[in-house]
C-alpha cells in the first residue's frame, strides 16, 4: 500500500512537469514571487497623454481603458488582450478612437451605455480653448459619441446642454436604468439640474432634457441651495441601507466656511396606485442631512470600512493648506444594526432584537420614542434591505466622537503630507484615497501618495500600501485606536505594508493610484500613472503596473449589475446577436452577510461606479474580500435604481470565489425582480487544478484496489467450486 502511494505522488509530480500538465493548467507560472511585482506598462509604453476611465467597450468580459492624448483632443480605447497579457491597440485605425471638434479639449470622460443598446458609448466634457478665464468660470460642452453595432464610434456626436465646470455626475434620476446626469447648467447656475434621458432610437430625439432637479425638501431645510463645489466628491450611492442609490452632494459653503453636504435619498413609488411617496411628478429625492466637512478636506471617498453594513466617507485632511500634518480620516455611517447571531440569557434575543454588543449600535443622541414603530435591527435571513431613516453622520473630528476616525499621517508612515491635488496638470484634479480589498480580508485598504519631508526634486511623491486591521487586544493603542481596551471592540485602524513591497518602494514620481483586477483573475492590482521621464510633464504621464501576487488565505466575491437593456443577449434587427457586458451601469448596490470560521456573522455592502466627476477612475463592477470562510455567502442583496417596491433581488448560496453578472431585465414594464437573470461564474484558484489532478489520481488507485480485489474475489470462489466438484466426485467414488 505504501508503496502504491509513493508511485501515486510520483506520477502527480510527472503530470504537473509535462506537457499534459498545461492542459490542465498546471503549467508555470506567469509570476512566481510572492508579494507585489511590477509588472511594468503592459502595452502603456507609448501613451502619450494619461488613462481617464475604465470601461468593457468590446463586450468581452475584460476592463479596457481610456486614454487622452497629452494635447487633450484625442480619446483612444486601449483593449485588453488577455491571450498575450497586455493592453492592445484595435487592429483598425480610427475603430475606437475619437477626435475633439476644432478649439475644444476634453475635461472629463465618461463611459455608459446612453442609448439603452447594450454597447459602450462615452459623454465626453468638452470647454472652448480660447477664452483665457478661470476654470471656474469655465461652460463644459457635453457630447455624446455612441458606438455602433459593429464595436467602434459613429463618425457624429450628439451635443445636449452646456454645464459649469463642476462636473455633471452620473446616476439613474428616474428609475428607467437609463444613465441621467446631475449638476448646474450654465443657464441656470443657482440651481441643480437633470438631464434626464429621453433618447427614442425610433424618432431620434435629443439625448437629454434638462430640468431642476427632483429634490424635495422640508421645514428643516426650507430653501436648498447646494452649488457643487469645483471640484467636488459628489457621489450616487446608498447612504439608508436600502439598497437603493441616494445622493451625496459635495457643496461649496462660501468663501470663508469651507465645503458642506447635503444627503438626498431616493423616493419609491407607492405599491398601491404606482405613484411615489412624495407629491412631485416623478421619482425624486427627499432631504435627508446637511453639515460642514472638517477644514481642509480633499477627494471624497465611500465604502464599508468597518464590515457592518452601510457606507462611510473616506477622505485626507492637512493642516495649514497642505503644508502642515495630514490626516486619514472616516466618517462611520451609524444606522441600525443586524440581530444578534447567538442566543442571550434565559431565552435568547429574539427576531427584531439587536445584539448586545455596541459596536453597531446607534449614538445615544437617537430618539427611542421615534424608533418605537421601526424595527431596530436587520434581520440577515430576511432583509437586509430595510431603510433606515435615522441614519447618522458625525463629522466632528475630536477624539470624544466614536463614530469618527482621525488618524495622522506621520503615526504609520514616514512622510507627514498626502498628495490631495495634480497640480500638474493644466486642469488641476482632486487626488482621492484609493480604497480596495487588497488582501480580501473584508475590510477595505487604501493606497495612498505621500509627499516626503525632505525631498530630492520638487516633484517628489512616495506610494503607500496601508491595510486595515483591528484595535481589539490589550497593551498600547495602535495609532488611530481608543486607549481604554475596553473601547477597542468592533474599531479598526491601519497599519503601513512594508514587507514584499519593493516594486512600490522604488516610485517616486506617482501623481495618481487606481485599484483594479488585472485579467479579472480575482486579486486587486494597481494602476499608478506617473510622471514621464523626460519631455513636458503637464498633461502627460507614464503608466505602471503592480501586480498583486500576494497570497492569502480568504475568499472574494466580484459583482457587476447591467443596465436591462436587454435579456440574456442583444438581438438587433441587423447584425449578430451580443451580450449586453460593457454599460457601466451607475448606482447599483450589494449587501451580503458572511459568516468567519469562528461562526460570528458580518455584514457588508458595497456601490458600484459611485462617482463618475473628474476623472474618479473607478472600475464598473464590485469588487469585496470575503475573508476566512468555510461556507456559502448565505443571502446576497442586489439592489438596482429602479424606484418600484422591490428594487432588489435576493440570491441564496452564492459561491466565493466567483463573479456575480446580474442583468435586471423586466421587458420596460414595471414588474419585480423574478425576471431578472443571475449568472455565476467561477474564478479557479491556483490550486484547483492540482487538487483535480490528485482526486483523480485517487479515484484512480482506489478503482485499482477494487478491481483487484474483485479479481481475488473471483479466484478464491473458483477454488470454492473446484473444491467442492471434487468432494462430490470423491463422494461419488
Amino acid at each position: 500500500m505504501a508503496k502504491t502511494a509513493i508511485l501515486a505522488a510520483a506520477a502527480v509530480l510527472a503530470l504537473m512537469a509535462s506537457p499534459v500538465g498545461a492542459i490542465f493548467g498546471i503549467g508555470d507560472k506567469r509570476f512566481t514571487y510572492e508579494g507585489l511585482i511590477d509588472a511594468g506598462s503592459l502595452g502603456m509604453d507609448d501613451v502619450d497623454g494619461q488613462v481617464v476611465a475604465f470601461g468593457d467597450f468590446n463586450g468581452d468580459s475584460f476592463i479596457d481603458a481610456f486614454v487622452l492624448s497629452q494635447d487633450r483632443k484625442r480619446i483612444d480605447v486601449r483593449l485588453w488582450d488577455h491571450n498575450n497579457f497586455r493592453f492592445s491597440k484595435p487592429q483598425a485605425d480610427g475603430v475606437s478612437s475619437i477626435q475633439m471638434p476644432d478649439k475644444l479639449t476634453v475635461s472629463n470622460v465618461v463611459p455608459a451605455d446612453f442609448n439603452f443598446d447594450g454597447k459602450l458609448d462615452v459623454l465626453v466634457m468638452m470647454f472652448d480653448e480660447t477664452p483665457l478665464q478661470p476654470l471656474k468660470n469655465l461652460a463644459l460642452r457635453q457630447g455624446i459619441w455612441l458606438a455602433d453595432l459593429d464595436g467602434r464610434f459613429e463618425k457624429g456626436y450628439q451635443e445636449t446642454n452646456q454645464s459649469t465646470y463642476a462636473h455633471p455626475i452620473l446616476l439613474d434620476s428616474t428609475g428607467d436604468m437609463r444613465p441621467d446626469l446631475l449638476g448646474h447648467s450654465h443657464e441656470a447656475e443657482g440651481i441643480l439640474s437633470t438631464w434626464t434621458n429621453t433618447w427614442k432610437e425610433s424618432n431620434g430625439t435629443r439625448m437629454f432634457s434638462v430640468a431642476p432637479a427632483p429634490l424635495n425638501g422640508d421645514e428643516r431645510l426650507p430653501s436648498p441651495k447646494c452649488r457643487l463645489d469645483t471640484p467636488h466628491s459628489s457621489a450616487f450611492v446608498d447612504m439608508d441601507g436600502d439598497c437603493l442609490a441616494d445622493l451625496f452632494l459635495d457643496c461649496e459653503s462660501g468663501p470663508f466656511s469651507g465645503r458642506s453636504y447635503e444627503i438626498w435619498t431616493a423616493d419609491k413609488e407607492k405599491a398601491s396606485s404606482g405613484k411615489k411617496d412624495t407629491n412631485s411628478t416623478s421619482p425624486g429625492y427627499s432631504f435627508a442631512r446637511k453639515g460642514n466637512l472638517p477644514k481642509g478636506t480633499g477627494a471624497l471617498t465611500f465604502a464599508d470600512m468597518d464590515g457592518d453594513g452601510t457606507i462611510d466617507v473616506v477622505f485626507p485632511t492637512c493642516d495649514d493648506e497642505g503644508r502642515g500634518e495630514c490626516y486619514i480620516n472616516i466618517a462611520y455611517n451609524r444606522q441600525i444594526p443586524l440581530c444578534s447571531n447567538k442566543h442571550q440569557g434565559w431565552f435568547g434575543v429574539g427576531p427584531g432584537e439587536p445584539p448586545a454588543t455596541k459596536s453597531k449600535a446607534k449614538s445615544a443622541s437617537a430618539s427611542t420614542s421615534a424608533r418605537a414603530a421601526k424595527p431596530t435591527c436587520r434581520d440577515p435571513e430576511a432583509n437586509l434591505c430595510t431603510a433606515d431613516s435615522d441614519f447618522l453622520f458625525n463629522f466632528d473630528t475630536t477624539r470624544q466622537n466614536d463614530d469618527f476616525l482621525r488618524l495622522p499621517i506621520s503615526a504609520i508612515v514616514p512622510e507627514n503630507r498626502i498628495l490631495q491635488s495634480d497640480d500638474l496638470l493644466i486642469q488641476p484634479l482632486p487626488v482621492p484615497l484609493s480604497i480596495g480589498d487588497f488582501n480580501k480580508d473584508g475590510f477595505p485598504d487604501l493606497a495612498i501618495i505621500t509627499v516626503p519631508t525632505k525631498k530630492s526634486k520638487a516633484d517628489e511623491t512616495r506610494v503607500r500600501l496601508l491595510t486595515s486591521v483591528s484595535c481589539e487586544g490589550r497593551g498600547p493603542p495602535k495609532p488611530g485606536c481608543p486607549d481604554e481596551p475596553e473601547k477597542r471592540a468592533g474599531r479598526r485602524t491601519f497599519e503601513m505594508l512594508s514587507t514584499k513591497v519593493d516594486a512600490i518602494e522604488g516610485i517616486n514620481d506617482a501623481r495618481s493610484i487606481s485599484f483594479l483586477d488585472i485579467d479579472e483573475d480575482g486579486s486587486l492590482d494597481m494602476m499608478i500613472q506617473r510622471l514621464p521621464l523626460s519631455g513636458a510633464t503637464m498633461d502627460r504621464r507614464r503608466v505602471s503596473f503592480i501586480q498583486n501576487n500576494f497570497f492569502y488565505d480568504a475568499f472574494m466575491l466580484k459583482a457587476i449589475t447591467l443596465n436591462g437593456a436587454c435579456s440574456s443577449y442583444c438581438e438587433p434587427a441587423q447584425g449578430e446577436k451580443y451580450k449586453p457586458s460593457g454599460v457601466n451601469y451607475a448606482g447599483a448596490s450589494y449587501k451580503f452577510t458572511v459568516l468567519d470560521t469562528n461562526g460570528n456573522r458580518r455584514a457588508q455592502q458595497v456601490g458600484q461606479l459611485a462617482q463618475t466627476s473628474f476623472r474618479a477612475l473607478l472600475t464598473p463592477y464590485s469588487f469585496f474580500g470575503l475573508g476566512r470562510t468555510n461556507n456559502y455567502v448565505e443571502s446576497l442583496f442586489v439592489g438596482s435604481t429602479r424606484r418600484q417596491q422591490d428594487n432588489y433581488l435576493e440570491m441564496e448560496g452564492v459561491i466565493p470565489n466567483s463573479q456575480v453578472v446580474i442583468l435586471p431585465w423586466q421587458q420596460g414594464q414595471p414588474g419585480d425582480p423574478s425576471t431578472w437573470i443571475k449568472e455565476l461564474y467561477l474564478s479557479p484558484g491556483d490550486w484547483i487544478p492540482i487538487v483535480t489532478v490528485v482526486l483523480v489520481t485517487i479515484v484512480v488507485i482506489l478503482l485499482g484496489f477494487v478491481f483487484v480485489l474483485h479479481l481475488h474475489e473471483r479466484r478464491e470462489d473458483e477454488r470454492e467450486r473446484k473444491r467442492a466438484v471434487h468432494a462430490i466426485n470423491f463422494d461419488a467414488l
